[in-house]
């Protein structure tokens, strides 16, 4: 596995442990079982800030994605 397949592999289970720890936190929100939008009003702005701030990780993550996918085909069809 070289490096670009060894970052992208890593930061794609951090993203999924971040999205994890984000959806217990917004589950636990729930009143009563079940989850409004009511009940999340008050996790707007927190939520709204975590988006601004890991969209730009997650577009450097699918242009790596995407440069190992076409690194990938490169090497499928050059033989």
């Amino acid at each position: 596995m070289d490096i670009w397949s060894r970052i992208f592999t890593y930061s794609s289970a951090a993203f999924g442990a971040i999205l994890l720890v984000i959806v217990l936190i917004v589950l636990s929100n729930a009143e009563g079982g079940i989850l409004t939008v009511e009940s999340l009003q008050h996790m707007e702005g927190s939520l709204t800030s975590f988006y601004n701030f890991i969209l730009p990780f997650v577009y450097i993550w699918m242009a790596l994605g995407l440069f190992i996918f076409g690194r990938f085909l490169m090497r499928m069809f050059k033989k």
